[in-house]
């Protein structure tokens, strides 16, 4: 039945149907924004590579509930109590709403929404489970493919696995994904009419059993396909095939191995075949192979110049499915936006609709291509030679700019129709090969390794701390309904200097806190070690005006351009990028590698108060603190609170901070470890081995 049923509106679960009935007789017309993500990756995945999207949008522009779809739901139990007008309503249906995505091929992490939909409500909740069941299995298999393709080092694979998925259609799709990961193509002749896919295909045992003998087997299928055909020499002993080819003295393009000890038997082969002058055939292996078993083979100098990969492959065996989700983030009605998430334990989101911002840093080499979607201050570097690698990627709301990132998420579809013309499938495999390309070696092993670093903007973690307050949720109950962090990820360790200026630190100075000249010896040590291991440093600085508001409180102090307002010289360094206390101020270093150091103006007590200090930790990534200057009840306190605020570890070095007053100091530390901050000490912060860094 299902191979002659050909719509797809049925192809969802009951209870969007059953929300749509209620939506529609309750008059509920708002329009709903809803991301699909991935709460997480699966520990055996450091990347997802996106697809999935052709399909799915295909599916929003031809969705239809025929006479039948109709008549069946009508005598469905749930639908007793609906009137007549829903059906009406649904025969009518149409999609005809916006669809915002991540292009196929573009590698995609944990919590970054790949599809966000925005509709009328009945519109957005109805599709639900096609979207998220064809996002789920084609990322899948496209994210199992390029780690094929990346153990291979650049020797073709090709995917054999439809015999073996789940189902003749799954099949098709994990064979189509299979080529957006990476593959050279399919053995899938169905994938091959539908979508273009270069078709390849030796020859079964069978065939060789079909003959009197081996030889009469290879001499058949070499006289049919002269200039294609790759001998399957293992049926009896792959050696002795190996001989039996080697010697019909004909030109054979290749041979395969699909069984027993591949690096041995390749090795071997390899000899036979060079002995007999067949040095430009190939090796193709097979046989239940996956990425590790590859990978080994590779390493160990296997003479195999190709490989063909099936079940490991198309039902991405170790990982056959991944969280995602489909979250309502906000619904506008008359104008007016509500923002939603949930809090429930470890399954909070991030309300609002969003971007996903990448940055990407230069490094040694030449730039190898380009996806067409660079901003212009990345392309002004490509232009001038420099490669870039990805560093970071931030997802803020959808308001929010950031010039030197590549925003990821595009309008695919407006009024439910698609706004571009479809992109080929070699384009959506290129973009997946060049996005592999500039992701670091580091972050690609197999195994165990580190995390691509993803942070969430400062307005977004202000956004959901709204959304708890307006619906009193308890601060510990949203604490714990948030995804744990990995705990694997990269993270820049970044020293912040609290304000080590002249008229705090000095006995002289205007506003001078009591013993703080005792420190100076530990903040050397800081600022040395800094240097030693490249830890950029941010350095907050007090830049008032004369007439400040603040001197009301306190005596004038760190006016701009006072010696009052310098740094000590423990806490100065010869090269570093003043951001003043303006918007617009920050622009990123040109220069990325080794230390830089950036002193933040402020009037605040916060550093956070600088309007381009969200900018400043956007551009870093996610970050680890280490905290340390004066004085500790006052402008080290609110900062500190202001970096817990958004969620970013801070360690406080507490013999290099001094309050004003004993006991205000006493109270600011108690209020910071409250709130998550771990205390140390210069000598652990200043160890041999450093706190993670990049």
């Amino acid at each position: 039945m299902l191979e002659t049923y050909n719509n797809r509106a049925l192809l969802v679960d009951l209870y969007e149907l059953t929300m749509a009935a209620a939506y529609f007789e309750h008059r509920i017309d708002c329009r709903a924004t809803f991301e699909l993500f991935v709460r997480q990756l699966p520990p055996e995945r450091g990347y997802l590579v996106a697809a999935g999207l052709d399909s799915a949008l295909g599916y929003l522009e031809n969705l239809r509930f025929t006479d039948d779809d109709v008549r069946f739901l009508r005598e469905q139990p749930a639908f007793r109590t609906v009137s007549d007008s829903f059906f009406r309503y649904l025969r009518q249906f149409r999609f005809t709403g916006e669809v915002r995505a991540i292009p196929e091929g573009t590698l995609v992490f944990g919590g970054e929404p790949i599809l966000q939909v925005t509709a009328p409500v009945a519109e957005a909740q109805v599709i639900e489970t096609y979207l998220l069941s064809v996002i789920n299995f084609e990322t899948a298999v496209a994210s199992k493919a390029a780690r094929v393709v990346t153990a291979a080092r650049g020797r073709p694979v090709w995917e054999f696995g439809t015999r073996r998925a789940q189902g003749p259609q799954a099949g098709v799709r994990a064979a189509r994904a299979a080529y957006v990961g990476g593959c050279a193509g399919t053995s899938n002749v169905l994938t091959g009419y539908l979508y273009g896919v270069p078709l390849a295909g030796t020859a079964a045992h069978s065939w060789t059993q079909v003959f009197p003998t081996e030889r009469e087997a290879f001499q058949a299928l070499l006289d049919t396909f002269p200039e294609t055909a790759i001998l399957l020499i293992d049926t009896y002993d792959s050696l002795a095939g190996a001989e039996t080819a080697a010697k019909l003295g004909r030109k054979i393009k290749g041979v395969r191995l699909d069984s027993g000890d591949l690096l041995e038997k390749s090795r071997q082969v390899r000899q036979i075949l060079d002995r007999h002058g067949l040095r430009d055939t190939i090796i193709f292996a097979s046989g239940d192979l996956n990425e590790y078993k590859i990978e080994e083979l590779v390493a160990k100098g296997a003479p195999i110049d190709a490989f063909g990969v099936g079940t490991d492959l198309a039902t991405s065996r170790d990982v056959p499915a991944l969280g995602v989700v489909y979250k309502l983030v906000e619904v506008e009605r008359d104008g007016h936006v509500e923002y939603k998430t949930k809090f429930s334990e470890k399954k909070a989101h991030w309300p609002g609709r969003k971007q996903v911002f990448r940055f990407s840093r230069p490094v040694a080499g030449r730039v190898k291509g380009a996806d067409g979607r660079d901003s212009q201050a990345r392309l002004e570097r490509s232009e001038r030679g420099e490669r870039e690698e990805f560093h970071h990627d931030l997802i803020a709301r959808a308001s929010e700019n950031y010039p030197e990132a590549a925003p990821l998420l595009d309008l695919m579809m407006r009024e439910g129709r698609r706004v571009d013309a479809r992109p080929t499938l070699p384009e959506i495999r290129s973009r997946t090969l060049w996005n592999l390309e500039r992701l670091p070696e580091r972050y690609k092993p197999l195994h165990d390794g580190p995390r691509y670093p993803v942070a969430n903007s400062a307005a977004l973690e202000r956004l959901l701390e709204e959304v708890r307050k307006h619906y009193v949720i308890a601060p510990e109950i949203s604490q714990a309904s948030r995804v744990p962090a990995d705990a694997a990820m990269s993270e820049t360790l970044v020293f912040l200097d609290v304000d080590t200026q002249v008229d705090f630190m000095d006995p002289s100075g205007a506003l001078y806190v009591p013993g703080a000249e005792t420190i100076v010896p530990n903040l050397r040590r800081l600022m040395t070690y800094a240097g030693e291991n490249r830890i950029p440093v941010l350095s907050s600085a007090d830049a008032h005006q004369p007439d400040d508001p603040s001197f009301a409180r306190w005596p004038p102090h760190c006016v701009v351009g006072t010696p009052g307002q310098r740094r000590i010289p423990e806490t100065q360094f010869a090269s570093e990028t003043v951001i003043p206390n303006r918007p617009g101020s920050f622009r990123p270093p040109t220069k990325w590698e080794g230390q830089f150091v950036i002193e933040i103006e402020k009037t605040d007590y916060s550093v956070a108060g600088n309007p381009n200090f969200d900018a400043i930790i956007a551009a870093l990534g996610p970050c680890h603190f280490v905290v340390f200057g004066v004085a500790s009840e006052y402008c080290v306190r609110d900062s500190v609170l202001a970096l817990r605020q958004l969620s970013l570890p801070v360690d406080l070095v507490v013999d290099a901070v001094k309050p004003i007053t004993e006991e205000g100091g006493r109270r600011a530390i108690e209020e910071m470890v409250a709130v998550g901050v771990r205390l140390v000490k210069t000598e652990e912060v200043c160890a041999p081995a450093p706190v993670a860094t990049r």
